[in-house]
């Protein structure tokens, strides 16, 4: 019994590898430029009042 279970155990993990989401690079590059604009936002407003 223990010989049919491994196998399909296999297999199922791999299905579930890969089920995985792509990353989309487009939205990730967005979102870390708009953070750095912020963060150079906020690193002008300090440097004035210094």
């Amino acid at each position: 019994m223990y010989i049919l279970i491994f196998p399909a155990g296999f297999i199922l993990w791999y299905l579930a590898y890969e089920a995985k989401p792509i990353i989309n690079d487009e939205v990730t590059l967005y979102w870390e430029e708009k953070k750095t604009n912020k963060r150079n936002k906020l690193l002008n407003i300090i440097n004035k009042c210094y």
